[in-house]
């Protein structure tokens, strides 16, 4: 199914400032009916679990944002994992929160040869990411039990301040893991990233809103291209990510576009509030969760 057009301590929070406060803008829109929570919803429409899950088992590259510290994202994302798996044995998972440096450690531990403890400390897990551990290990021990490998898909941060920095040219191909550079951010996407910039004061000089584009694009790119790669065998790559990297298709889809990767789903969970679903734009469709 082809998309509908439709940064370390510092790089961490900044990761999770923009998911936070993109969430804030996010449309939504009243229904006459209000849609029930276990359903899946796509161009205002429900979906039965089956017919969702026998379209996104039939693509490249499916997509599941999160709010990093909702569990039941974490929870919503494990059952749709668990549910693609059933449809599609050859499957990866690609994880936003750790960098390619971490990858060692993950085969590692979906091999059974270190423990949880080692390696949560191998990959620098709290340095890396920071959200609490236990909010993502019923997905990670999913994945040992199934034996579906684990791909980190981020970049260390002093990688990606040295891309946005010095420019991709200038830094060699083999130093940053054959990333190539990004495509330009879309108009949506520049004017949404202008919006978080311009709330949270990220800083005065010239070109400040240019370098935070960059880095969001940097990220973006890093992601889509490891993603890209687990693809070339056939594989199914499911993406674990922040959900500002997964709305309107414009920052990851965005970059898999560009690489050539055109059949891929964005799927989002969505917090029911008065029988209101977001804009139909939003993603390929979303989960329908109970409200708070």
């Amino acid at each position: 199914m082809k998309r509908n057009n439709s940064v370390h301590h510092k790089g961490r929070r900044f990761s999770a400032l923009t998911a936070f406060a993109l969430a804030s803008l996010l449309p939504s829109v009243a229904l006459a009916a209000c849609p029930i929570p276990g359903q899946w919803w796509q161009a205002d429409q429900p979906l039965t679990n089956a017919e969702l899950l026998t379209t996104a088992a039939q693509q490249q590259v499916v997509l599941l944002g999160e709010q990093h510290d909702k569990m039941a994202h974490h929870r919503w994302q494990l059952h749709t994992l668990a549910g693609l798996h059933a449809l599609r044995d050859e499957m990866v998972i690609g994880l936003e929160m750790l960098p390619r440096s971490a990858q060692s450690a993950l085969d590692a531990w979906l091999a059974g040869e270190i423990d949880n403890d080692t390696m949560l400390a191998q990959t620098q897990w709290d340095e890396a990411w920071g959200f609490d551990a236990e909010l993502y290990m019923p997905i990670l021990e999913f994945a040992r039990m199934a034996q579906i490998p684990l791909i980190a898909l981020n970049i260390d941060p002093a990688l990606r301040q040295r891309l946005v920095s010095e420019g991709w040219d200038n830094v060699p191909a083999e130093e940053r893991h054959g990333i190539p550079p990004p495509h330009p951010a879309s108009e949506g996407y520049q004017a949404r990233l202008a919006e978080v910039f311009n709330q949270h004061a990220m800083g005065n000089a010239p070109d400040a809103l240019e370098r935070f584009v960059q880095a969001q694009l940097t990220w973006d790119i890093a992601m889509a291209q490891r993603l890209t790669e687990a693809t070339q065998d056939g594989a199914l790559a499911v993406g674990i990510m922040g959900l500002g990297h997964v709305t309107y298709s414009d920052g990851v889809a965005h970059q898999l576009n560009a690489l050539g990767v055109d059949d891929t789903l964005s799927l989002l969970p969505w917090q029911r509030h008065h029988c209101e679903l977001p804009d139909t734009t939003l993603a390929d469709a979303v989960y329908i969760l109970r409200d708070e």
